[in-house]
C-alpha cells in the first residue's frame, strides 16, 4: 500500500513538524495545517508542486526545502 502524502511529509518531517491536513490545493502548491514541535504552534505548510519537481532531480542543500518522494 502506498503511503498519502501527508504521511510521506510527516516522514520527511519528523521531529520538527507534524502534518495534521490539508487546507487548500492550487495549480502551484499545497498548503496544509501542521504543528510546529518546537514552537507549540500551528503553522501553514505549503508545498510547491514547481519547486517539488525541481528538488526531486537535483536533490536539497537547503534543509528549508524536504525533498518528499
Amino acid at each position: 500500500m502506498r503511503a498519502t502524502p501527508i504521511e510521506r511529509l510527516n516522514a520527511a518531517l519528523e521531529g520538527h513538524y507534524a502534518i495534521e491536513r490539508e487546507l487548500g490545493e492550487g495549480g502551484m502548491a499545497t498548503v496544509y495545517l501542521a504543528d510546529d514541535i518546537k514552537h507549540e504552534r500551528k503553522v501553514p505548510s505549503v508545498v510547491h508542486v514547481r519547486r517539488l519537481l525541481v528538488l526531486l532531480r537535483r536533490g536539497s542543500p537547503d534543509r528549508r526545502y524536504v525533498v518528499v518522494q
